[in-house]
């Protein structure tokens, strides 16, 4: 494994620069692949950079991320042209009559939708911007209630996308016996201890009971005078919002049975979320047709809308995924954990190992690759020091659901703010301040339980 020290780290820092400098999402990611293909192939960069965003493009996980986000991009645009989304909006109408209700709407709708973080981001964002708007609520904070109640909920349930995921790492590095990669990962979810947190600070906010601050506090300025969504010059794509609906007879129906049908759909085939978002969009394609709710001359144009609209999120999803090459090519993860290794003991292991994973998720805005690296990494590691076992999978698990909630260009950062309609990098920088402190939270608590079982 060649070493490539201090030049390891140099991409993922270029594009958390870069980013923060310019505030777009495009141009830092090709700098950043660009850079680790010149660092890892010298002259021969430019081949390995197409081969990477081709590979990013013909691979069979992110084919699989594209697909689902494709096709939770039509169901979307159906249910709002098709006037679902604004009858449930108005459904909550009812019984949001402030700030703190419209608040609290989309923090437990949030918690509701559960199984797939990529259907809640773009789901509970689509439903309730109109809501916050009418209270002069900053697409900002919505973005970043929506986004917060996302991963930190799904590792807390043993029936999300997420768990089902670990739980089959487990299998597979022998942690867990055949059949029983759920109950070992249940064995973990006491530990989760970001879930609680990021979930618990949410709702604070939400609440009013914890203060805005930072580049939130602007945004609700600038909010309060009646301009919800921020300024993006650089937008490349129209907001499905944009249309209006399509159907005068708006029903609760056609939001929530597609919702419905989509879970369910989901949780059978095994959390499967591409079966269950394409019997979704069957489904309701009909649906909304025998209920002469639209023609089917605007349901397949919504459809081609649907991915229009997700383009771009898809664009930035697949460089996120062509960056996570490089830093493989540069052996980023294994490079941070052995320098950070020398510093360990049973009573430091998980609040070190959190916090250095949890950098890691945050430079690269990865999740599910981390746990397939770190974790056969981590367990041995954890045993060496005589640390639990279970500790050390809450500890994995945790880091990759910060970096989802945290990295500039992690996909539920991407989709997230999507759904908003707020700029990416607007999104992902209003909302580190509590991300942070999230973070800073589950290192001390991480600190106790380390103290506790040494």
């Amino acid at each position: 494994m060649h070493d490539y020290g201090l030049l390891t780290l140099l991409p993922v820092l270029l594009v958390i620069v870069v980013a923060t400098i310019t505030r777009s999402s495009f141009e830092p990611l090709v700098i950043g692949i660009l850079a680790g293909c010149v660092i890892a192939y010298r002259e021969d960069f430019l081949t390995k950079f197409l081969e990477h965003i081709t590979t990013a493009l013909t691979d069979k996980s992110s084919g699989w991320v594209i697909l689902v986000c494709m096709l939770y991009g039509s169901l979307i645009t159906m249910m709002i042209r098709g006037g679902g989304t604004v009858a449930f909006s108005n459904f909550l109408l009812r019984f949001v009559h402030n700030r703190r209700t419209a608040l609290l709407a989309a923090w437990v709708l949030g918690l509701l939708i559960f199984v797939d973080d990529y259907l809640h981001s773009l789901a509970v964002g689509a439903a309730m911007k109109k809501i916050t708007d009418r209270y002069l609520i900053s697409r900002e904070l919505l973005a970043y209630i929506v986004h917060a109640t996302s991963a930190p909920l799904c590792i807390l349930l043993p029936i999300s996308t997420w768990s089902i995921f670990i739980s089959g790492i487990l299998v597979k590095n022998n942690i867990a016996a055949p059949g029983q990669g759920m109950q070992a990962y249940m064995h973990a979810m006491p530990y989760m201890v970001f879930g609680f947190v990021g979930i618990a600070l949410v709702f604070l906010v939400a609440m009013g009971w914890f203060p805005i601050i930072g580049k939130m506090k602007q945004a609700e300025l600038r909010a309060s005078t009646g301009v919800t969504v921020p300024p993006d010059p650089g937008k490349l794509v129209e907001p499905v919002d944009k249309d209006t609906e399509l159907n005068s007879k708006s029903k609760l129906s056609y939001f929530l049975l597609p919702l419905i049908v989509l879970l369910a759909t989901t949780v059978y085939f095994d959390f499967d979320a591409l079966k269950g978002a394409l019997i979704a969009n069957f489904f309701t394609f009909f649906y909304l047709f025998l209920d002469r709710a639209m023609t089917l001359r605007h349901l397949s144009d919504s459809i081609l809308k649907g991915f229009n609209t997700i383009l771009f999120p898809i664009i930035l999803v697949i460089l996120a995924f062509a960056l996570k090459l490089v830093n493989d090519d540069l052996n980023l993860v294994p490079y941070v954990i052995s320098h950070v290794e020398p510093y360990m003991n049973k009573a430091l292991f998980p609040a070190i190992a959190f916090l250095t994973l949890a950098a890691i998720a945050f430079l690269t805005g990865s999740s599910w690759d981390l746990y397939v690296i770190a974790i056969p990494l981590m367990i041995p590691l954890a045993q060496s020091l005589g640390a639990n076992v279970w500790v050390a999978v809450s500890v994995v698990t945790c880091a990759g659901a910060f970096g989802s909630n945290t990295g500039f260009f992690s996909d539920s950062t991407i989709l997230s703010a999507s759904s908003t309609e707020c700029p990416t990098m607007v999104h992902a920088l209003t909302q580190l301040p509590y991300s942070l402190i999230a973070l800073g939270g589950s290192v001390i608590v991480y600190l106790v339980i380390g103290v506790l079982m040494s």
